[in-house]
């Protein structure tokens, strides 16, 4: 394109901006609900515009989600659609550049993905060999003492290695410990005067040019040392699993100088890697970890390893306020190196690795150097340097003990893989379990903790919290039922179901013994309900004594017998003591009436209602013959039929003959008048108007006549002209308003 026609093209983008500005400044819906033509005009735009969009997004990628038509819909899409243009903008501009042969910056640099170097590796799924058979010192779970550090030498130590290995008695909240070895080194050594500069970032090696150094034997482990020792900073991280494993373990360890990058098999070298505390406990090399806060009790857990002089990448991101903390955001931003998360679960068991879990292990310190130069500037800049190594030393002064040796009162610098006594109560809270089962569920729980102590497997791994949970709720009392009981059951469960299934028999004879509630009742909504605190035995057997007599007065009923009188009510047997069930008053006294007499009116009843039905239907078959209406002369009133004086019953009347002839008396003609649906006479209507009005009074006649000013009459005279009203303005533009 020409300069003059990117001229134009820019004039018309706007213009076109500018006109959709100002119309959505205006109250669009309200035009569109007075004029249909502007509605339709809209819509036939709208149709335009989602087609012209929905053809972009097609260009972009053929496998985008179309958009729909509506406002509401598109208000939806706006988001997703204003990312994905930012992204053709970010490419086209980056197109730009390479056409005009400019070099990026390093903040608008290409990122290198990780994949890209290791495309095609899938990670292992297949079981293997545990290697915990495989270590020289078998893992021991049985807690049987407090954790005791591994240490058998202690460099670099201010305090001889003997005053760490001293037992501390038991305190009222504290239970008997051995101290962390170098607590005191921690907190007393300083740091290399070299961290307190500010200094020109070293760039990593470039991420083609070198291939990582693997470490499994004691003779590449010692050339490992001999490099260590000369660097005044070194990047270290861990791989951990914990799936298969009790406590978990240490499955490799990656170090990053500024030259060689090394993977370390923690697992052929567990009881080996003890040496590398001569670097590890050097207060003149910096440890440069992120998110240290496992590492470091994984390390002295497993390989008695302790960190001093260390700092945290992570503790710095936080107080240089970034947005994220992770360690996959500080690549990104500083290394331009976009990582995958598809490796942070893999089992770093497996041996070899393959060629793209070594490369994200190796991603992990290899920029990590350089990351934390240009982080420890921004530190000395905003002078937060010393809080940041401050956290550091607090993270590297915890300490690992066993779960049954924790401190009674939680204490961040202690950790333990089991932070509370009664971890099944959490698990009730969690899938709502009743409080009645809660020694089933105790049960289960310790049975799977024995066992993943005694094969060193996770609990995870031996039963899942949601299998724990199905044995709670269906309870199964033989082997079938434990192993149907989840279409997933592990293979512990499946060997040991005749073990559980006698496990939950004993755990719910238990429960009745204690006399405890098992129904579905949760332990968020607990009531107690013992109806003996509320009802004698009195009340109770009156209340049977009346369920008896009901039901046999129920029976009389259904086989036609008198029915029980009032007095035998429940609700009301205390209130009528009458003997009879009906009584007559007169004025002065009240005479019982029998069942006979009852009887005696219920069949007279029966038979006036069948006359009054014959009547009718006799009346309305004659006015439909005769085409006129029965009326009733004037002071006549239709007959009563069943009247009565309260006193006796009178004898029924004789039936109306059917053949008797009626004869219709002639109606004067009174003048129209309007018939109402019920045949009575509707009177002639009163005229107001022209009545008498008694309470009206005269009203005095004003005349209202507004001053009036004519220009041509009136004088040259500008004083006597009128002034004009003053108004208020007419507000412009939109009118609407606005809403918190």
């Amino acid at each position: 394109m020409t300069e003059e026609s990117n001229k134009q093209l820019l004039s018309k983008v706007v213009g076109t901006v500018r006109a959709s500005a100002s119309l959505a400044a205006q109250d669009v819906d309200f035009y569109r609900s007075l004029d249909k033509g502007v509605a339709k005009s809209l819509d036939k735009t709208s149709n335009e515009l989602v087609g012209m969009i929905n053809s972009t997004l097609l260009c972009i990628d053929q496998n985008s989600k179309l958009l729909e038509g509506g406002k509401e819909k598109l208000e939806d899409s706006r988001k997703d659609f204003s990312n994905l243009m930012d992204n053709l903008f970010e490419k086209s501009d980056r197109s730009l550049d390479t056409l005009k042969g400019r070099a990026p910056d390093r903040k608008t640099a290409a990122l290198m993905y990780l994949d890209d170097a290791a495309r095609g590796d899938m990670i292992p799924t297949k079981r293997i060999v545990k290697p915990q058979l495989r270590f020289k010192k078998p893992i021991d779970n049985t807690e049987t003492h407090p954790f005791k550090p591994l240490l058998r030498s202690k460099p670099h130590a201010l305090r001889p290695l003997s005053d760490s290995n001293k037992l501390i008695q038991a305190d009222e909240d504290i239970p008997e410990h051995y101290p962390q070895p170098y607590e005191y080194e921690i907190e007393n050594q300083e740091y290399n005067e070299s961290i307190l500069k500010i200094a020109e970032p070293i760039p990593s090696r470039p991420w083609d040019e070198s291939e990582p150094v693997w470490v499994d034997n004691e003779e590449s482990l010692k050339s490992m040392l001999h490099e260590l020792k000369k660097c005044a900073e070194i990047a270290v991280d861990l791989e951990h699993h914990d799936y298969r494993s009790y406590y978990g373990i240490v499955c490799l360890m990656q170090i990053s100088t500024r030259e060689i990058d090394f993977l370390v098999d923690t697992l052929a070298l567990r009881d080996d890697l003890m040496v590398l505390n001569e670097v590890f406990a050097d207060p003149l090399i910096v440890k440069v970890f992120h998110g240290a806060f496992m590492d470091i009790i994984w390390l002295q857990r497993d390989l008695g390893l302790y960190v001093v002089g260390l700092f945290d990448t992570y503790h710095a991101s936080r107080a240089l306020g970034f947005p994220r903390h992770s360690l996959a955001y500080l690549l990104e931003t500083f290394a331009s190196f976009k990582t995958s998360k598809k490796y942070q679960l893999a089992d770093w068991r497996v041996r070899p690795l393959s060629k793209a879990m070594s490369a994200y292990a190796r991603s992990d310190t290899h920029f990590l150097l350089n990351i934390y130069d240009q982080l420890r500037n921004k530190l000395i800049v905003e002078n937060k340097l010393a809080g940041v190594l401050a956290e550091s030393r607090n993270v590297a002064k915890r300490s690992f003990q066993y779960s049954k040796y924790r401190p009674k009162i939680p204490d961040s610098s202690i950790y333990s893989p089991i932070d509370r006594a009664d971890g099944w109560k959490v698990l009730m809270n969690q899938y709502n379990i009743p409080m009645g089962k809660e020694i089933l569920v105790k049960n289960l729980y310790d049975w799977r903790d024995t066992i993943a102590r005694r094969d060193d497997e996770s609990s995870r791994y031996v039963m899942p919290n949601q299998l724990l949970a199905y044995l709670v709720d269906y309870t199964p009392l033989n082997p079938t039922g434990v192993i149907s009981v989840s279409p997933t059951v592990t293979d512990h469960v499946r060997t040991n179901a005749k073990t559980l299934a006698n496990l939950i028999v004993k755990s719910l004879q238990q429960i009745k013994d204690t006399g405890s509630d098992i129904s579905a009742e949760s332990t968020q909504h607990k009531d107690h309900h013992d109806l003996s605190q509320v009802l004698t035995v009195g009340q109770i057997e009156s209340q049977v004594f009346q369920f008896h007599d009901l039901s046999k007065d129920l029976n009389d009923f259904v086989q036609g017998t008198k029915f029980s009188s009032p007095s035998s009510s429940i609700i009301f047997g205390n209130i009528l003591h009458s003997p009879c069930g009906f009584v007559r008053y007169s004025c002065d006294s009240k005479t019982p009436v029998t069942d006979n007499q009852i009887k005696e009116r219920k069949k007279e009843l029966l038979e006036a209602l069948d006359v009054v039905n014959e009547n009718a239907t006799t009346i309305q078959g004659e006015n439909h013959s005769l085409g006129a209406t029965n009326e009733f002369a004037d002071g006549e009133k239709p007959p009563v039929e069943n009247e009565s004086n309260g006193e006796e019953d009178k004898e029924m009347e004789p039936e109306e003959d059917k053949n008797e002839i009626i004869t219709l008396r002639k109606v004067k003609d009174r003048g129209k008048k309007s018939k109402r649906s019920n045949g009575l006479e509707q009177e002639e209507p009163i005229d107001y108007k022209k009545s008498k009005k008694l309470l009206e009074t005269e009203r005095k006649s004003k005349s209202t006549t507004k001053r009036s000013f004519d220009p041509y009459t009136a004088s040259n005279d500008t004083e006597n002209v009128p002034k004009p009203k003053k108004k208020r303005k007419m507000a412009r533009g939109k009118s609407a308003s606005f809403k918190r």
